[in-house]
């Protein structure tokens, strides 16, 4: 018979500092109707699920188990492209940042939502609802004060555009995502300069780009160690805990602004191949109600969509303790209208052609 091995809550919380756990954690109850597998990110997002896992078998009376595994990104996607090679499923649910969902979905991998089964969601705002996402945390994709987390927004004296990573002032300076590897800024450049200027855009910021890192974190790291003085990723958020000697991406520690207040933004798909697709469905209307989305805040990740929480305070605290008005930002109202309404479905079927392009004109030419 099958042995599930139940850990204690204070291991669970000691895991949750950002190191994964060499077991996946079950609630309480081994007999559940239901098991729902969730594979996801380590960091405060173990608490994050512990905390949903109570409060899910609860709700459903024990009918639902989560299990919530935190592989990280690159690895939980590797496991899921496997599954579906194999045939042999075991994932209903995949928790995790662009641009992996998209990816999955591009492979066929994803589910569309059906809202329709899924009333709580009606409570988020439409933008995070995605065709085959549920984004369970505030996103702001092109936000025009770009992405330097308003870390030295305090260095400027006008309100920021895209304009000004070709700045000559940032020589060698600039950090940027490379797009084979975290493409998610290209929908944003073409939008913003067309079909005919974003290359030319590309070639302009090259001029200062130090290094072109494939992974975000290391365009965060390259921040906090002085490697670069000016970085683009892909959100307006700040990433940190509630306790700066505690605070962490990935592990990795972050201790910029003097009071924490949240860590990377994800979302949530659901497997086309998930085999335990009821449970999951609950899953995912549950965690989507204020009640869940509450526990986000109370534990120092970001406020969520739902009008019955957001805007909330601690949202207009981000921007006052980063100097955010310096650069025309004196509400998260103000973020929002520089926000983008991109479909990223649509771009990750059409993403390859332009990072072949990218990869022509930029980098083969960069030498």
């Amino acid at each position: 018979m099958e042995s599930r091995l139940i850990l204690p809550r204070r291991r669970l919380l000691q895991a949750a500092g950002g190191a994964s756990l060499a077991t996946p954690f079950l609630g309480a109850r081994a007999n559940a109707a239901q098991v729902v597998n969730v594979l996801g990110v380590p960091g405060l997002h173990v608490k994050l699920w512990q905390e949903w896992s109570a409060m899910i078998r609860e709700e459903t009376k024990g009918e639902v188990e989560v299990r919530f595994d935190p592989l990280g990104y690159a690895p939980a996607f590797a496991k899921i492209k496997t599954e579906a090679e194999s045939r042999s499923f075991t994932t209903d649910l995949f928790y995790g940042d662009s641009p992996f969902p998209e990816r999955l979905a591009l492979d066929g991998l994803l589910e569309r939502l059906p809202y329709d089964d899924l009333p709580l969601t009606q409570e988020l705002d439409a933008f995070a609802r995605g065709e085959f996402t549920l984004e369970v945390f505030r996103t702001n994709w092109g936000v025009a004060a770009f992405n330097t987390n308003f870390v030295r927004a305090s260095s400027f004296t006008t309100p920021l555009t895209w304009e000004v990573f070709a700045d000559p002032r940032w020589k060698n300076r600039l950090s940027w995502a490379d797009p084979r590897g975290f493409p998610v800024w290209i929908p944003i450049v073409v939008e913003l300069f067309g079909e005919n200027g974003w290359i030319d855009y590309c070639r302009r910021i090259d001029a200062n780009v130090k290094t072109y890192n494939a992974r975000w974190i290391d365009n965060r790291i390259g921040l906090q160690r002085g490697d670069a003085w000016i970085t683009f990723m892909n959100l307006a958020n700040i990433y940190i805990s509630t306790q700066i000697d505690k605070a962490s991406v990935s592990g990795f520690p972050i201790t910029q602004p003097e009071v924490g207040l949240g860590v990377l933004p994800v979302s949530i798909a659901l497997l086309k191949s998930a085999p335990s697709r009821t449970g999951a469905l609950k899953v995912l209307n549950l965690i989507s109600s204020a009640r869940y989305a509450k526990v986000m805040m109370d534990i120092g990740l970001n406020p969520s969509n739902n009008p019955a929480n957001y805007p909330h305070p601690m949202s207009d605290k981000i921007l006052e303790l980063n100097n955010a008005s310096k650069v025309g930002l004196n509400s998260w109202a103000d973020v929002q209208k520089h926000t983008m309404k991109t479909d990223w479905v649509a771009w990750a079927g059409k993403m390859d052609r332009y990072v072949q392009t990218w990869e022509a004109e930029i980098l083969r030419r960069r030498g």
